[in-house]
């Protein structure tokens, strides 16, 4: 990254979500590759949003990469078409494993076993910027 904050060598916020942005680009084309096409269900969010979420038990942090558009959800396309999102950790496997291989953290290790080679993390549709 280019630039950054003045006398120091941190990426502003702007310049990382530019990073973050082509990392999804080449997320979501190697979803397509590996036959698992996929669709972008939330990318940035307001605080409010994040604090209904929390409310409702379906994120647990007010600290999301969500408020500063460093995050993204995905879901199968596949899954649209029965309504019922598929968040098991061994499908999204391949892309999370792709995902950390770009240096972002995937949601499928939060939470995760790491004594194990199976993904347990409670929230593998989740890819964020770190």
């Amino acid at each position: 990254m280019s630039g950054g904050i003045e006398g120091t060598d941190m990426p502003t916020l702007r310049e990382k979500q530019s990073v973050f942005a082509e990392m999804v680009a080449k997320l979501i084309i190697k979803a397509n590759l590996i036959e698992r096409p996929v669709v972008v269900v939330e990318w940035y969010r307001t605080k409010e949003r994040q604090e209904y979420l929390v409310s409702i038990g379906r994120s647990k942090t007010m600290n999301s990469k969500h408020l500063d558009g460093l995050a993204v959800d995905l879901v199968a396309i596949e899954d649209i078409k029965d309504g019922n999102v598929n968040w098991d950790g061994e499908m999204w496997k391949p892309l999370g494993l792709y995902w950390e291989s770009l240096g972002g953290r995937w949601g499928g290790r939060f939470g995760d076993n790491l004594a194990t080679e199976k993904i347990e993390g409670w929230d593998s549709g989740h890819f964020q910027f770190d």
